[in-house]
């Protein structure tokens, strides 16, 4: 490892430390973890990012990822899972993890904050997979897949953040209202994006129509958003009812998995016919 290499890991595993400090559950009493689902959840988000991204190296990641650079990258993506999924991200788009989900408990909180986390997951696992550049026999470094994550994330608050702001009134349905559907329905979006996301950081460079595609595959979920959420001081569903998908909470999610299932294939098509053309080059 080359001596910027080691100051990245030494700051990749500062920066996680320092988050699983701040987000640690250890220093409160059993009473505020038991029976609250958002502690697992934001756990399983940190496993399944690890996991993630060791099958991303193992099966699909550069040859050059071996021996030490696999602790480098797993130690990168438990950094940017615990603080920019658990602790930035969330503060960002007007939550806090840690008071609000650990401490009080908040389920729809604990569910749309743990999507988040798993979501930069996804991407930090993903920015793994692939060539940089695959007509060019040159070797990349940290700096390619951390760009990539860096566009991808940033992509992600960006739009959550709008979705979030935007005529949903995300913070006081999750709040306030404890509002499941709102939570479920936001989740999904959360994941949606995330799906449209991955094809422009995961896989071989090839050009940026993946990513044009992917901007507005996106701008089109938040206007169907915008067309299908609540108007007034409505939406909540009445108590004891939560867990029962009204017909608009179903059109959107519906909306978001056609949208990303779209884009994914289009993504293929793309990737394969530039797959054609460097063959016959």
């Amino acid at each position: 490892m080359g001596e910027d290499e080691n100051v990245i890991l030494l700051f990749g595993l500062a920066a996680g430390l320092f988050s699983a400090f701040m987000l640690s559950t250890s220093r409160l009493h059993e009473m505020f973890t038991r029976d609250n689902p958002g502690v697992g959840l934001h756990r399983i988000a940190v496993l399944f990012t690890l996991a993630w991204t060791g099958y991303v190296i193992a099966f699909h990641g550069d040859a050059s990822i071996r021996g030490i650079y696999v602790l480098f990258y797993l130690v990168l993506a438990y950094a940017a899972v615990k603080g920019c999924g658990q602790l930035l991200g969330p503060r960002w788009l007007g939550f806090d993890v840690r008071r609000e989900v650990l401490v009080r408990g908040n389920r729809p909180i604990g569910l749309f904050t743990a999507s988040f986390a798993l979501a930069t997951g996804l991407i930090a696992g993903g920015s793994l997979w692939g060539e940089a550049d695959p007509l060019s026999d040159d070797e990349g470094g940290w700096w390619i897949p951390a760009a990539f994550f860096a566009m991808g994330w940033a992509i992600l608050v960006v739009s959550t953040k709008i979705y979030a702001r935007r005529g949903g009134r995300l913070p006081m349905q999750l709040r306030r209202e404890h509002d499941m559907a709102a939570a479920r329905t936001a989740a999904m979006f959360v994941f949606s994006t995330t799906a449209v996301i991955l094809p422009g950081v995961a896989g071989d460079f090839w050009g940026w129509q993946e990513g044009l595609l992917s901007m507005g595959t996106i701008a089109l979920m938040l206007i169907g958003h915008e067309l299908l959420v609540p108007r007034g001081d409505g939406g909540a569903q009445p108590v004891g009812q939560e867990m029962v998908m009204s017909l608009r909470e179903l059109l959107e999610h519906t909306l978001y998995v056609a949208l990303a299932v779209s884009c994914w294939w289009l993504n293929r098509v793309i990737a394969h016919g530039h797959a054609i053309a460097a063959g016959g080059a």
